[in-house]
């Protein structure tokens, strides 16, 4: 059972935990466009639809995560980002992987979705890695953005 106001579910190595405020992680200059503002993460994890997820490792919050649940089973990955000293490492793409397991297991998610903006090649990669497919590209108005979608089964996620 998940107590709502705090849990902790993870592996050795990274900790999933489950939070109601956003703590600002470093991010590099060129990283800060990509995702949306502290204060628009703030205001949505306020929403009883978003949930925001940290990894922690050795009592550190490595990476964060916010999720907008459209129905029952189906998420909308909103934001993930990984602490600039720990990128590069594998440590995002452990974290989302440890993420879509939970979400199956503990939410029973049946899909998860996603965007990247068009071009992020590092974003492309982590995505696909992980099984999320290309559905739609979106240019209009100044957005210029990839959907992906992760369909979830109870098979290992690898």
């Amino acid at each position: 059972m998940i107590n709502e106001n705090f849990f902790a579910w993870g592996t050795n190595e990274i900790t999933l935990v489950k939070t109601q405020s956003y703590i600002p992680l470093q991010l590099k200059e060129n990283q800060r466009h990509q995702i949306s503002s502290a204060e628009r993460m703030q205001a949505a994890l306020r929403r009883d639809d978003c949930v925001g997820f940290y990894a922690v490792e050795n009592g550190r919050n490595i990476a964060f995560a916010l999720l907008r649940r459209f129905d029952a089973d189906d998420f909308f990955l909103w934001n993930i980002l990984v602490d600039s000293s720990h990128q590069g490492q594998g440590k995002g793409a452990m974290f989302l992987r440890l993420l879509i397991v939970f979400l199956r297991d503990e939410y029973c998610a049946k899909i998860v979705t996603t965007t990247y903006k068009f071009g992020n090649a590092a974003a492309k990669r982590l995505y696909e890695s992980l099984g999320f497919v290309e559905t739609d590209i979106v240019c209009e108005d100044g957005v210029h953005e990839v959907n992906m979608e992760l369909i979830l089964s109870s098979e290992r996620i690898s």
